[in-house]
């Protein structure tokens, strides 16, 4: 993997249950540096698509995960993630998280509940969702309550750290 992971995403990373052969969504993950870690992890069998809303950050992406994108492990969707869908007949995937994404953060809570069932209409039945408001993340339950989130502290969310 070309540059170094900072501790702050090498910690997100460690927490999330990844495995080989498992589909991931990166939402907010441009530049790609997370997203080359979980492709490295989910291996040749598996796939990571980074959702983000700037082209910019998505060009970005395209140049530091080249490689990666070559392979067919991992490819890139500009889009907002409270109005993005996965192409018909797309593969679900198994896991998503987000990184200072302000629309799941508390931010934008306005947008939440519209991010929210985009994310579980591009998950698996069995698929989660994990979002850096815990130490390092928080898993944020899709099938049932929704509260909003009411700013960058939501340790009150029914969801716990994971650790």
């Amino acid at each position: 993997m070309g540059e170094r992971l900072s501790a702050r995403l090498r910690r997100v990373v460690d927490a999330l249950p990844l495995e080989p052969g498992i589909r991931v969504l990166e939402i907010g993950g441009a530049p790609g540096a997370a997203a080359r870690a979980v492709a490295e992890i989910v291996g040749e069998s598996g796939h990571v698509l980074v959702l983000d809303r700037s082209a910019k950050g998505v060009a970005l992406t395209e140049t530091h995960c080249a490689d990666e994108i070559e392979r067919g492990v991992l490819s890139v969707l500009c889009a907002e993630v409270e109005s993005f869908a996965l192409p018909p007949g797309s593969e679900r995937f198994d896991v998503a998280f987000a990184c200072r994404v302000g629309v799941l953060d508390g931010r934008h809570p306005d947008r939440y509940e519209a991010a929210l069932a985009r994310i579980a209409e591009a998950l698996s039945p069995q698929g989660r969702l994990f979002v850096d408001t815990g130490d390092p993340l928080d898993e944020v339950p899709l099938a049932h309550s929704r509260a909003r989130p009411s700013g960058r502290s939501q340790r009150d969310r029914p969801a716990g750290p994971v650790t």
